[in-house]
């Protein structure tokens, strides 16, 4: 036991003493998220099938281990909406309409092993692998209706919390995620895909996952 202690101390001094350097990587992108839902004891082969649109923003930390690998913890935001029209009907007598509105936001703590090849001193190319722990702090769905009947304006506006005690999401969330780019300079492009790991859902006998599709810049300090 002592020199397997021994031997894992003076590993982790190895790669401290090699580390090229740290880097700071502040990013922000485009964020797409496909959410499918679908009952267990269903005989439907198909799952109802959602796609959400927003944005993602935060930093990471890169320690780079000698030339090509690297750790990098980071903490991110996700912001996701959703704006669809329900029911549009239209006559004479009746004129009716309902639209629905979903906003969500996130709290991500990826841990990515990175692999970095330089071409030349301006140029190189990255990939990653890891977990991504994501922790959704506000999901809320807004249901609008309007409309009037012989003249007579109605409306009426409902508010769903997704996370609240009656809700039906998880807040809480694992992906695994992967991604590559290009670094020219100090300036990242990247891709990535994050693959749902849990069920998002909290209503018995619903499955519903969520995986994600990212591209973004990065800027490195």
């Amino acid at each position: 036991m002592k020199k397997l202690i021994t031997f894992l101390a003076a590993a982790s001094l190895m790669m401290l003493g090699t580390q090229a350097h740290a880097q700071l990587v502040v990013g922000a992108g485009y964020l797409h998220s496909i959410e499918k839902d679908k009952y267990v004891k269903s005989d439907e082969p198909k799952p109802n099938v959602e796609h959400l649109n927003g944005f993602y923003a935060g930093a990471s930390y890169n320690f780079r281990f000698g030339t090509f690998f690297g750790v990098a913890p980071g903490f991110y935001l996700n912001m996701l909406f959703q704006d669809k029209q329900l029911l549009d009907y239209n006559s004479q007598a009746l004129n009716y309409s309902a639209r629905s509105r979903y906003t969500e936001i996130a709290l991500n703590l990826p841990i990515k092993l990175t692999f970095n090849f330089e071409i030349n001193d301006n140029l190189s190319t990255f990939a990653y692998v890891g977990p991504n722990f994501q922790y959704g702090v506000f999901a809320r769905s807004t249901l609008n209706g309007s409309g009037s009947v012989l003249g007579i304006n109605l409306s009426k506006g409902q508010e769903y919390n997704h996370y609240g005690e009656k809700g039906d999401t998880n807040p809480f969330n694992i992906y695994m995620g992967a991604g590559a780019g290009v670094q020219v300079g100090d300036i990242q492009f990247m891709i990535g895909y994050d693959h749902n790991l849990l069920n998002c859902s909290k209503v018995t006998d619903w499955y519903s996952s969520r995986n994600q599709i990212k591209a973004g810049v990065n800027f490195v300090f």
